[in-house]
């Protein structure tokens, strides 16, 4: 498969992740993250990648409708390229932050990523969870290290983090919170592992995902990847974020993920560098979503800028959309070009169309010149 790489007139890391923002919907202008801190308390040690994607659900709260918002947030020498979306429920949300992250990290010149999934849950899971991990350090109180016995007596979960922390024998006896979830926190990650696979999205399942007290519920994510010397990194983590919004009073549902990356991003040029989209993918249906969300990375990868509103409610919303975004060629796929493989390529200003295999898209696409 090809990758999504710098080309060969040395595009600039801004211009790639300008082009993915877009691909993938996040069309606004990039947030800004730098040197802002959460409006809502988070615990003193909670990590910079979280930190900086609450700042950016700050920008979501009391959103009413599906709203996809990015920022970027510059440490030093790197950055964090921040995604997040609200109405994560739905699991093709949740695929919207997790593919643009993936091709971030792809951008940035790492390999073989694949993306960690657990889950924490909802309350009743974590009560349950929580209930379990106490009973656990009852019973090995012997084996506990003495600096933690406080701490597990107070806090089973942090006095968790802190044998994981230490990789500390005890380890891999410890209660893992997917075993202990709720029927609907089981339902939302079942949802999400099918969703993964039917986008043929690489995952593994990873219990000890870190989770950040009054920020994290239900899913988590995070990404690994090999580096150019082929050692194994951490590159971005992210999730729901429902418990953070609710210290506002507000029920907005967001789902976000941070990407690291060794090197300074200017927002400025990232979003001036996205194009005017040659093709807007447009769906007709559950099943021709699916194919149209898999369609995106193949447009994405031949350096074809595309436009789409997979997760507007109606067909005539997606049309307007496509119009006003400039496309010379919309792409459809309906029920029955989902079960083909096939897609409608309709010329807006010609009205002429053609049914085409969807293999063939991308290259039929790289011949158009807006």
């Amino acid at each position: 498969m090809r990758s999504i790489e710098r080309g060969v007139q040395h595009e600039s890391l801004e211009a790639v992740v300008g082009s993915i923002a877009s691909a993938y919907g996040f069309v606004d202008t990039p947030v800004a993250l730098s040197n802002k801190t959460p409006q809502q308390q988070t615990p003193t040690d909670t990590d910079k990648t979280t930190s900086d994607i609450a700042v950016l659900a700050d920008t979501l709260i009391a959103a009413k409708e599906v709203t996809q918002s990015w920022g970027i947030s510059r440490h030093g020498t790197s950055s964090t390229v921040v995604f997040a979306i609200t109405s994560p429920k739905h699991a093709i949300a949740q695929a919207f932050v997790v593919k643009a992250s993936l091709a971030v990290v792809e951008s940035a010149g790492f390999s073989d990523a694949t993306v960690l999934i657990s889950s924490i849950g909802d309350q009743e899971s974590r009560r349950r969870f929580n209930r379990e991990l106490g009973n656990f350090f009852k019973k090995n109180a012997k084996a506990i290290p003495e600096h933690i016995v406080d701490t597990a007596q107070k806090s089973p979960e942090d006095a968790m983090k802190l044998l994981v922390d230490e990789e500390h024998e005890l380890v891999d006896s410890l209660p893992r919170s997917i075993d202990f979830l709720s029927e609907s926190s089981r339902k939302i990650m079942l949802e999400t592992i099918s969703l993964f696979e039917s986008l043929n999205i690489t995952y593994e399942l990873a219990p000890r995902l870190d989770a950040t007290a009054g920020v994290h519920n239900e899913i988590l994510f995070a990404i690994e990847a090999s580096d150019k010397k082929g050692e194994r990194v951490r590159l971005a983590m992210g999730g729901r974020f429902d418990e953070y919004t609710k210290k506002k009073g507000d029920a907005t549902e967001i789902v976000g993920m941070g990407v690291s990356v060794p090197e300074k991003i200017d927002s400025r040029i990232a979003r001036s560098s996205v194009d005017t989209p040659a093709c807007f993918v447009v769906h007709i249906g559950e099943a021709a979503k699916i194919k149209a969300f898999g369609l995106l990375d193949s447009l994405l990868r031949s350096r074809i800028a595309l436009g789409q509103a997979i997760l507007a409610s109606t067909m005539q919303e997606q049309m307007e959309l496509a119009k006003s975004s400039g496309a010379k060629y919309v792409s459809v796929i309906g029920h029955r070009e989902a079960l083909d493989d096939t897609v409608i390529l309709r010329n807006l200003t010609t009205q002429i169309q053609e049914v085409i295999p969807i293999q063939k898209l991308p290259a039929r696409m790289s011949r158009v010149r807006v």
